[in-house]
């Protein structure tokens, strides 16, 4: 097998890494600057907010699987490419139409629609690049895959911690048009970095150096390979009910702070500041202790983790106001740094274990149940909080995290550590 130098290898990894970053960055400022838009200038209510959110999540999950389907068939790189280009010339419509003042709220919702659909393929193809990228030392494969994939999540969520608040302040002075080319600037520069990186092992192409079979080769085979892997779906279950828990805390969490304990807005913005520290915290240590310790490992007691700060959360309801503030800041402070290593165990974990000719479509099909839960479990936050109060909902949340342990230790091969 031909393979390029090390040296060009950590190269096109660092302008992986470069291009992930960028692209979070411009993504993250346009999201929130997408969003104030709406708001203010076009007056959206609330049902059209709710719509705009609808859409983008309808986008991830109809658009998951041709992702895959195109990644594996044509290559993570040129489907990076494409990807890329398309969301640069959707912000810039963006930018153009709301600088003439001719964006309406139809039409936006249709270009942020499509920049679902692109931010699904980017995405996609950027996790699958991933192996192609990596030496073939068995060794050392699994701990730079690892990495790697840390470093890709560690740069998403600084980008997710750092630009909104930049965001909300830029378009406090500038309006939206300037931010949404600042976007454009951002996906553009993505992309020039993306165009420079190139595959560790030029000779096995798209599909590898073996042909797959027919039915290894249709759109829906990656679906297949998941639910008849064991330890795959084990882990996709895992995450799933993490994502649920995280759903319904989401739809009850800013009215029982504000609300219901009484701290009100401020004191929700400090506890939500708390948490982006430990989003930081998190993206500074993933990559070392993603390459140290065992997928398995990290998954589990990340998931634990979980389950015990949720239930700090709900031990807060009942708690003195003081011990109720410390509960929250330590929910605050752990949930960011758990979280991200959580998902970082678990994403190397599917990339190690996958046939690289099926990634993409592996991938693809992990997202109808990772992502297509979280519209389902917002619903049933509110619907359980509605029902018999935020008590229970918060009850659901600790519920789904402790289910995401269990459902895993309960799938799993006996004989996987």
């Amino acid at each position: 097998m031909t393979t390029v130098s090390p040296r060009k290898a950590e190269r096109s990894q660092r302008l992986l890494l470069g291009a992930n970053a960028t692209d979070a960055a411009g993504r993250s400022l346009s999201d929130i600057t997408i969003d104030l838009l709406f708001v203010g200038a076009l007056g959206a209510t609330a049902m059209q907010m709710g719509m705009l959110n609808a859409l983008g999540s309808l986008a991830f999950v109809l658009a998951s699987i041709p992702a895959g389907h195109m990644v594996d068939k044509y290559s993570a790189f040129r489907v990076l490419r494409i990807g890329l280009g398309a969301k640069l010339f959707l912000l810039g419509c963006l930018a153009v139409l709301s600088s003439a003042d001719a964006l309406s709220i139809p039409m936006g919702m249709l270009l942020c629609a499509l920049l679902g659909i692109c931010n699904v393929f980017s995405e996609t193809s950027q996790t699958t690049a991933v192996p192609q990228l990596i030496e073939d030392d068995p060794e050392n494969r699994s701990a730079g895959i690892s990495k790697l994939i840390a470093s890709l999540s560690a740069a998403d969520q600084s980008m997710t911690v750092v630009v909104p608040g930049l965001a909300g302040t830029g378009f406090a002075l500038w309006g939206a048009p300037p931010l949404l080319g600042i976007s454009a600037a951002l996906g553009l520069l993505a992309l020039l970095m993306a165009l420079r990186v190139h595959s560790h092992h030029p000779s096995q192409g798209p599909g590898g150096t073996l042909k797959p079979s027919a039915e290894q080769s249709g759109m829906l085979a990656g679906l297949r390979y998941l639910l008849r892997h064991r330890l795959l779906l084990a882990i996709t279950v895992a995450v799933m009910f993490s994502n649920l828990g995280l759903a319904i805390g989401s739809s009850v969490e800013a009215i029982f702070i504000i609300n219901e304990l009484g701290f009100g807005e401020f004191g929700y913005g400090i506890f939500v500041s708390i948490g982006g520290i430990g989003g930081l915290i998190g993206a500074a240590v993933a990559g070392k202790l993603a390459g140290k310790f065992p997928p398995a490992t990290l998954l589990v007691c990340t998931g634990s983790l979980q389950a015990a700060l949720t239930g700090c959360v709900l031990a807060a309801a009942y708690a003195p106001e003081l011990w109720s503030m410390v509960l929250l800041g330590t929910f605050s402070l752990g949930w960011g740094i758990i979280v991200l290593l959580f998902n970082i165990a678990a994403s190397s974990w599917v990339v190690q274990i996958v046939p690289e000719h099926l990634l993409g479509r592996v991938l693809s099909a992990r997202r109808l149940f990772t992502f297509g839960v979280v519209p389902v479990g917002g619903l049933a936050g509110g619907a359980v909080a509605s029902a018999w109060g935020i008590a229970a909902g918060l009850l659901g949340w600790v519920v789904a995290a402790a289910l995401s342990v269990i459902s895993y230790l309960a799938m799993r091969d006996p004989a996987t550590r």
